[in-house]
């Protein structure tokens, strides 16, 4: 498994560290923690998907040139 950092340049943060951050924070109980790593989760899915678009894009600009 790698532990370095991530290569996604809005991610300031690997996303191991920041999984371990969430999972030795205080959460009140194991719903709490749960709800966080969903929230982190998605955030990482949509900043992909984003950048994954523009990457498509950017290719099918370079192809109509």
């Amino acid at each position: 498994m790698a532990t370095g950092p991530s290569h996604i340049p809005e991610q300031p943060i690997d996303t191991y560290t920041r999984l371990a951050h969430l999972l030795r924070a205080p959460a009140p109980d194991r719903g709490a923690l749960l709800d966080r790593l969903y929230e982190e989760l998605l955030a990482r899915e949509s900043k992909a998907y984003a950048a994954g678009w523009s990457d498509a894009l950017a290719v099918a600009r370079r192809a109509c040139r």
